[in-house]
């Protein structure tokens, strides 16, 4: 989807930091989709996008928010379902990269997957079944290949077995 970039002069302020003796211009930035409803729109301070950008879907309703250090992604957004406005994603950026947390729900606002970090390092990784009952827990590296020991459970949380994996590939399973 192409989307088209305009500088929204709503909130143009000048403001003066009286304690630093510097001015400061403070705008919004807003982008919008090929329908014209928004895409996203953040605030803009000397030309940096900074705080929380709001995300849009078709019927201009918010879905979501990221959050922008120094022109950056930097810290905790939110994807939401569009129906329920439910938590559908909860993702963490570090210095414009999705590399922390990465929680994903059910639509009924239950857990469905946690990971502490994205595909490209270490980390652990639970999932959960929809009744919100533990599924599998594990551990990932880099590539999101699973590695050592996994725990596998039913609906119940009986474990059902564990596996271990090296480089993502099953080397023994016990039941």
């Amino acid at each position: 989807m192409k989307l088209k970039t305009v500088i929204s002069i709503n909130c143009l302020m000048i403001c003066s930091l009286s304690s630093y003796g510097q001015d400061v211009s403070i705008d919004t930035l807003t982008t919008y989709q090929d329908n014209g409803s928004k895409n996203l729109e953040v605030m803009v301070v000397d030309g940096r996008k900074e705080g929380n950008g709001y995300m849009y879907n078709q019927d201009n309703e918010i879905v979501g928010y990221k959050h922008f250090q120094n022109h950056t992604l930097n810290g905790y957004g939110l994807s939401l379902f569009e129906n329920t406005k439910t938590p559908k994603y909860i993702f963490e950026f570090n210095k414009g990269k999705l590399n922390g947390v990465i929680i994903r729900f059910y639509e009924n606002g239950r857990i469905k997957h946690f990971r502490s970090s994205d595909i490209y390092s270490e980390s652990q990784k639970m999932e959960f079944h929809e009744n919100g009952v533990i599924k599998a827990i594990g551990k990932t590296k880099k590539g999101g290949h699973a590695h050592g020991t996994w725990f596998y459970f039913d609906k119940n949380g009986m474990l059902e077995r564990t596996t271990e994996y090296e480089n993502g590939e099953p080397k023994k399973e016990e039941d």
